[in-house]
């Protein structure tokens, strides 16, 4: 695919940020439930709660659709699309929206497994599911030549084949209570409010930075634009690792609070961040030595690797703050902290995008703009002790209840 198709998916992603805002909240609020059911010991809660959450993604998800496909025209104004790419990128926009909503049924069922314990599966279906989206793309766009219309085609194959493989998966273990699933549970209604708002609010404070960047980024070239949208891909790989991390230590959390453990819940927090740090300086040193082959292998136009490697080679070492950052984020978005968490984000991206823009404007290019990401990254320090403090509340209000409940 050439520079013209990076730049349209370019102007897509903070739209997709929109989308993915509600799939993970959905999914996050299911995989919190399934983690307290397992410390419960209550198999059945997992499919009810999660065919519950399907009923309501539904109507949102339909609802959010018909708002974007309305809205694309406008879109391409808002977004400065040349002339000659309005028309390919509001249908780009609408198809890709639409097999965006699939992705439910594969998230719903990983996030199930996931929570429960069934990391080996829920690892099988993502990896399964990410193949079958990559392989797409790569295949119909480069193989078939049919271009930038690939994405919503895989998107839309990703997840269908995810929600097969998940039920089958499901299946093969003690979650699947199929008449379970026809049971309504209210509950789910308070989860989204107290877990999944706050996430997808913070997906778009994230999808809000984006267009403030392509705007900010605009006033220097296509390249530079694209340039940001080929680092911000790679940096989605590189900071997954801190999110598994976030991840897995809140599932822990949260099996530990179904089972009433809550003096425990703070070791596991300072054993996850600790294992991240280490993890990161590692991962930090590593993508700064391969910055620029890496800009040159996604960027494939000489033009976009040149500015995606100036970029990265700015921002690269501080991966060594903003992994811990992420699971530090993760763990408070799925432990009842995720008010707290859109704060610290709308701080952080509301930041970068005033200091970057005046540094930018100062230094006349692009430059200016990379130094000023990776100097904001670097107040990031203070997060991991900010979600350790929010872990021992935690687990002092649990303490607190637990012992009047026992003497009352």
């Amino acid at each position: 695919m050439g520079g013209e198709v990076i730049y349209v998916r370019s102007l897509y992603q903070p739209v997709s940020l929109i989308v993915l805002a509600l799939s993970v909240g959905f999914a996050v609020c299911n995989q919190v439930a399934a983690a307290i059911s397992k410390g419960a010991g209550r198999p059945q809660d997992v499919m009810s709660n999660a065919a519950s959450l399907a009923r309501v993604w539904l109507g949102l998800g339909v609802a959010l659709y018909l708002v974007l496909a309305v809205a694309a025209p406008s879109l391409t104004g808002l977004l400065h699309v040349d002339a000659g790419l309005r028309d390919t990128f509001a249908s780009f926009l609408r198809w890709t929206s639409a097999a965006g909503l699939l992705v439910v049924g594969e998230e719903l069922c990983a996030s199930s497994l996931r929570g429960y314990g069934y990391v080996r599966q829920a690892t099988v279906l993502v990896i399964c599911t990410a193949s079958v989206r990559i392989g797409l793309v790569a295949g119909l766009g480069l193989g078939a030549g049919i271009g930038i219309a690939a994405v919503p085609i895989a998107e839309a194959a990703a997840g269908l084949t995810g929600l097969t493989l998940g039920l089958v998966l499901l299946r093969r273990t003690e979650l699947w209570h199929p008449p379970a699933a026809r049971i309504w549970r209210r509950e789910v209604f308070g989860d989204l409010r107290r877990i999944g708002v706050p996430i997808a609010m913070s997906f778009l404070v994230l999808s809000a930075y984006n267009l403030a960047v392509i705007g900010i980024l605009g006033n220097y070239g296509e390249n530079e634009v694209a340039g940001f949208t080929v680092v911000s891909t790679l940096q989605n790989v590189v900071l997954l690792p801190g999110m598994v991390l976030g991840t897995a230590t809140a599932i822990t959390i949260n099996q530990q609070r179904g089972a009433g453990e809550w003096r425990r819940i703070r070791a596991s927090m300072r054993g996850g961040i600790e294992v991240t740090v280490v993890a990161y300086v590692v991962i930090a040193a590593l993508v700064w030595s391969l910055h620029d082959p890496l800009a040159r292998l996604m960027g494939g136009d000489a033009g976009v690797a040149a500015a995606a490697g100036g970029y990265l080679g700015a921002v690269a070492l501080t991966y060594a703050v903003q992994g811990p950052v992420v699971a530090s984020l993760t763990v408070m978005e799925e432990t009842g902290g995720g008010f707290r968490a859109i704060v610290l984000n709308a701080v952080y991206f509301g930041l970068i995008v005033a200091v970057s823009a005046v540094a930018a404007h100062a230094a006349g290019s692009a430059d200016g703009f990379y130094a000023a990401v990776a100097y904001c990254n670097l107040i990031g320090v203070t997060v991991p002790l900010i979600a350790i403090r929010h872990v021992r509340r935690l687990s002092a209000r649990g303490s607190a209840a637990q012992a009047a409940a026992a003497t009352g």
